[in-house]
């Protein structure tokens, strides 16, 4: 598994930008769409159905983008933090990792933002009572409100377990092999609140979309959120999976 890792980051890393760049597109398009799914039904659920029912629920529909992903083929900025493996056995440079990182992340935003745009457009959340609007201002608000450690760390469990849900899917020959592990993986983090960089690139625009319609507000700024949850997801699945892993099957094969 670690070997097949690492194959796959040279590869990521050799990309050329217009496959990266379509390929995050859809990656962070397939999130977002996941990402939309989730947050209405577990809005729509309401607290009759209890906290952890709604988690449950939410968790286990949002594992539908991280299955498109990886079955359907799309280039994830959360995932690719495991692409430090390659760095750490001398197969790719720094240079190409930060390529890579640079032209996936800004692709996700840009289709998690269309996402976002159509969704709003759609006026899918304009339901009686206006709850499921009112549900994804909140969100947005609460991720934004965020200071930088909480969503720093936030970010470094969501993507702890996440890049352990892709590490694993290695171990399979088959499509039901390699949806199971990760699926069950990020429905974890969704369960607990982790903060996923992707997935707030559909929440903090389509909530700040809908608050302006609903109350002609300003959005707060994104930025810090964004800065802090990227940085904690580089952690959670750069060095606590592929640095450690690296350590633990490959360090000794170097020397």
């Amino acid at each position: 598994m670690a070997k097949a890792v690492v194959e796959s980051s040279v590869t990521k890393a050799n990309a050329d930008f217009a496959s990266l760049a379509i390929l995050g597109f859809l990656g962070g398009s397939f999130i977002a769409l996941a990402g939309a799914s989730a947050q209405t039904v577990s809005l729509g659920l309401g607290s009759w159905a209890g906290a952890g029912a709604v988690r449950f629920i939410s968790g286990l529909i949002f594992s539908v983008g991280i299955t498109m992903v990886i079955i359907g083929g799309a280039e994830l900025f959360t995932g690719n933090s495991l692409m430090i493996i390659g760095l750490c056995e001398r197969r790719i440079t720094l240079a190409r990792l930060l390529r890579n990182w640079i032209i996936v992340y800004f692709s996700n935003f840009l289709g998690a933002l269309l996402v976002a745009w159509l969704y709003y457009g759609s006026e899918l959340w304009m339901t009686p009572g206006m709850g499921i609007a009112t549900g994804f201002v909140n969100s947005a608000l609460s991720k934004a409100e965020l200071a930088f450690w909480p969503a720093f760390a936030r970010g470094v469990l969501c993507n702890w377990l996440v890049s352990m849900g892709v590490w694993m899917s290695y171990a399979a020959a088959d499509v039901t092999g390699r949806i199971i592990p990760t699926a069950m993986a990020v429905s974890a983090f969704v369960m607990f609140g982790g903060e996923h960089s992707v997935a707030n690139m559909f929440y903090l625009p389509a909530g700040f979309m809908i608050r302006a319609r609903m109350s002609a507000l300003p959005a707060p700024s994104i930025f810090r959120n964004m800065a802090s949850v990227t940085l904690g997801n580089i952690v959670g699945g750069g060095l606590l999976v592929a640095a450690v892993y690296w350590a633990a099957y490959l360090r000794k094969g170097r020397k």
